[in-house]
């Protein structure tokens, strides 16, 4: 009898777990992942770790891809990609591989399906991938009821990449480090952008393995007005990259013989954003830019 009873408790203890350890979605959760731009990137050394120190401003801006996830039906994870995606399995995706990890970390057994809506483009430099990784994260973490706290959460979104932490809370920041060293610009201001996207794709690894590092000298801009962020306009990787995509130089001499204040690559590209003093002259320049038709032009603001 006392051999029954203790196979009872082991039996019920072990269906607990399965019920515990399995993360089911509850309804539908919709959310938006924002893009970033840096309107101030310097490369520096190469770390032992093999990654590169860097400093930059990372600034999100208001063009975004959405991410529903859904209630599984017992086949555990599963994505589905739309618009601008890259053609690839989708457990190297990012999504996938950040609902993978959670799972793995906060001991649970993700069932749900994830459509990703792409309309940040990839190999851009504008971090749509990274924001797509943390906002999924946050979701999935809120709908778990948030088994991991924000060190546990940094600490994972840093090993999906370098800026993953930034888009946790996306918010103006001056990144050092890997780039996982955040510190707010809480006065930078609201600005208007008109990003372009040639056709064409920049591996991060490649553009680092061209770029020239910097020596470490000086303080960064302020980045607190129109004018601040203009006169800070600067990213090591455009002297290396320039010369060996020579569409990345056409981009920018239209953007500013269209009304464009300054422009500068996002990030190691490919897409490059000019600065505009308002709306309006952006969305003029929009206009006249979609008439080439190869490119891919995206309105947005700080």
């Amino acid at each position: 009898m006392e051999k029954n009873r203790r196979l009872s408790r082991v039996k019920a203890m072990s269906e607990h777990t399965i019920m515990r350890s399995r993360l089911e979605i509850q309804g539908i959760k919709r959310f938006l992942t924002p893009a970033k731009l840096t309107p101030y990137l310097r490369v520096l050394r190469l770390r032992e770790d093999g990654f590169h120190e860097v400093e930059l401003a990372l600034v999100p801006v208001t063009l975004f891809d959405t991410i529903e996830i859904r209630p599984g039906t017992g086949g555990g994870l599963s994505l589905e990609t739309r618009g601008l995606a890259l053609d690839c399995p989708p457990e190297k995706n990012l999504v996938y591989r950040a609902a993978a990890a959670f799972g793995r970390a906060a001991g649970l057994d993700p069932d749900f399906q994830i459509t990703l809506e792409k309309r940040i483009p990839p190999g851009a430099g504008l971090g749509g991938g990274s924001g797509n990784a943390a906002g999924t994260l946050v979701a999935l973490n809120a709908a778990a009821g948030h088994p991991l706290d924000e060190q546990q959460l940094r600490r994972l979104a840093l090993e999906l990449g370098s800026d993953v932490p930034f888009f946790l809370a996306p918010c103006p920041a001056m990144a050092r480090g890997r780039g996982e060293e955040l510190e707010p610009l809480e006065r930078f201001p609201s600005l208007s952008f008109l990003v372009v996207m040639p056709p064409l794709s920049i591996s991060t690894a490649d553009a680092y393995r061209m770029v020239e590092p910097e020596p470490a000298a000086g303080p960064p801009p302020d980045l607190a007005s129109f004018r601040e962020v203009l006169r800070g306009l600067r990213n090591s990787f455009e002297p290396a990259l320039f010369p060996r995509y020579p569409e990345l130089p056409r981009v920018k001499r239209a953007l500013l013989e269209n009304g464009a204040a300054g422009v500068l690559l996002s990030g190691s590209g490919a897409a490059l954003f000019g600065l505009f003093s308002d709306a309006g002259a952006r969305d003029a320049a929009e206009q006249r830019l979609r008439e080439f038709q190869s490119w891919r032009v995206f309105p947005c603001d700080s």
